[in-house]
C-alpha cells in the first residue's frame, strides 16, 4: 500500500518539475579562470546523477574485498552449523566416528564452539578413547573461560563413569568453589559420596539437595534414611545416637527403617525401656509389622501390658493376622498356651502364614496335642515350600 502511494507520489512530483523545466530549462554557468562553462539546468542536474551514481559504485568497488570476506564468513558460519547439527544426528543415530569428525570440522567457524567441543568429547568416549575425550575436554577450557563451570560438570561425569572418584571430587570442589549451589554439581555429588560412602557427607549436602531438587523428595527422603542408618549402625557413643534421633526429621522418624535401626542399636545399648516407648510411640499412628516383632522380643512390660498395647494396635491398624501372632508370641513367652492357640487359630482363619502355623505346631506340643501338632507342621512346611518355587519362579 505505501509502496504503491510513494510511485504515485513520485510520478506527480516529476511531472510538476517537468513541467516547471519545459516552461523555463533554467541556465548554470560556472566560471574557472578564464573559462566558462554554460548549460541548461537540466543537464547540470544530470551530470550530477551521474556524478553521484559514479561515486556509488567506486564505493562499491572499493569495498568489495570487504563484501566479499563477509559473504565468506556467512557461508563458513552456515556451513559450520550445519557440520554441528549433522554431528548431532550422528550421534543420536550411535554413529560416534562421524559425530566426532563432524564436530572437529565445525568447531573454527559455528555460532556455538561449547556444543562443539562437548559433542567431540562424549563421541570420544564412547568410542572409549579416554586421551582423545580428555583432550577436547582441556582445549574447550582453556579457549572458553566463560564456559568452564559447564565443561567441569562434563568432566565429572566423565571421571565417575570410569570410576576415578578421585579426580571426581577434585573436578566438583573447583565448582563449588565458585558455585556451590549448582544443581547439577550437587546431584553429581551425591552419586560421588553414594559410591564413596560417605555418608556424613551426604546428610551435609542435604538440604542443599532438598532446596534445588525439590521434584525428587520421596528419593531424598529415602537416600537420607539410608545415610542415617548406616551412621546409626557405626555409631558406638550413646549421646551421639540420642542426637541423630533429636535432629531426626518427623518425616524420618515416621520411616520404619529408620526407626527399627535406631531402636536396634539401643537394645544392643541396653535401653530396651527407650526402644519400647518409641516403638509405642510410632504405632499409635503408623503401622510396620517388623517394629510389631521387635517389640515383642523386648523384656520390658509384663504379658498382661503387652497384650494391651497389641489389642490398641489391632483397633487402630486393624484385624491383622500378623498382629494376631504378636499377641500370640507374647503370650508363648508367658506359657499361656491356650491363649496363643487361640490367636494363632484367628490368625491362620485370616490368612494362613507358614509362620502362625509353625508357631501353632509349637502351642499345641505343648499342649500334649502331637498329632495336631504335627498336622501344623506339615501345613507350614507345604506353605513355606510353595513361596520358596514362586520365589525361584
Amino acid at each position: 500500500m505505501k509502496f504503491g502511494f510513494y510511485i504515485v507520489l513520485t510520478i506527480l512530483v516529476s511531472a510538476f518539475i517537468t513541467e516547471l523545466l519545459l516552461k523555463d530549462s533554467g541556465y548554470v554557468a560556472i566560471y574557472y579562470q578564464d573559462y566558462v562553462v554554460e548549460m541548461s539546468l537540466v543537464i547540470f542536474l544530470l551530470i550530477c546523477l551521474a556524478l553521484f551514481i559514479l561515486l556509488l559504485f567506486s564505493k562499491k568497488i572499493f569495498n568489495s574485498p570487504t563484501l566479499l570476506l563477509k559473504k565468506t564468513m556467512a557461508y563458513k558460519r552456515r556451513h559450520a552449523n550445519h557440520l554441528l547439527e549433522q554431528s548431532y544426528l550422528m550421534m543420536a543415530q550411535g554413529n560416534y566416528k562421524k559425530a566426532e569428525k563432524y564436530a572437529k570440522k565445525s568447531l573454527n567457524h559455528c555460532d556455538a564452539p561449547v556444543i562443539a567441543y562437548s559433542q567431540g568429547a562424549i563421541a570420544a568416549d564412547q568410542q572409549n578413547l579416554q586421551i582423545k575425550r580428555d583432550e577436547w575436554i582441556r582445549n574447550a577450557y582453556e579457549n572458553h573461560p566463560k564456559a568452564r563451570e559447564v565443561i567441569l560438570l562434563l568432566q565429572a561425569k566423565f571421571q565417575l563413569s570410569d570410576r576415578n572418584f578421585e579426580a571426581a571430587l577434585a573436578t566438583l570442589s573447583k565448582i563449588k568453589e565458585t558455585n556451590n549451589t549448582n544443581k547439577e554439581m550437587l546431584t553429581l555429588m551425591k552419586d560421588l559420596y553414594i559410591e564413596l560412602k560417605d555418608w556424613q557427607k551426604i546428610l551435609h549436602i542435604m538440604p542443599l539437595l532438598r532446596k534445588f531438587d525439590n521434584l525428587n523428595t520421596p528419593l531424598l527422603n529415602e537416600l537420607e534414611c539410608k545415610a542415617q542408618i548406616h551412621i546409626i549402625n557405626i555409631t558406638a557413643d550413646t549421646k551421639e545416637l540420642h542426637q541423630i534421633w533429636s535432629k531426626a526429621s518427623k518425616t524420618l522418624k515416621e520411616n520404619d527403617d529408620f526407626t527399627k535401626a535406631f531402636c536396634q542399636k539401643l537394645i544392643i545399648n541396653d535401653q530396651e525401656d527407650i526402644a519400647s516407648k518409641i516403638i509405642t510411640s510410632f504405632l499409635k499412628k503408623n503401622y510396620a509389622y517388623s517394629l510389631v516383632k521387635m517389640y515383642t522380643q523386648l523384656n520390658i512390660d509384663d504379658a498382661q501390658t503387652n497384650q494391651k498395647k497389641i489389642t490398641q494396635w489391632i483397633k487402630t491398624h486393624g484385624h491383622r493376622d500378623e498382629l494376631l501372632i504378636a499377641v500370640a508370641t507374647i503370650c508363648q513367652k508367658e506359657k499361656l498356651w491356650g491363649q496363643a492357640s487361640r490367636f494363632l487359630q484367628e490368625s491362620i482363619n485370616i490368612t494362613p502364614s507358614a509362620e502362625a502355623l509353625f508357631k501353632l505346631g509349637e502351642v499345641l506340643s505343648h499342649l500334649g496335642k502331637t498329632e495336631s501338632s504335627n498336622l501344623a507342621f506339615k501345613r507350614a512346611l507345604k506353605l513355606q515350600s510353595n513361596l520358596e518355587k514362586d520365589i525361584q519362579v
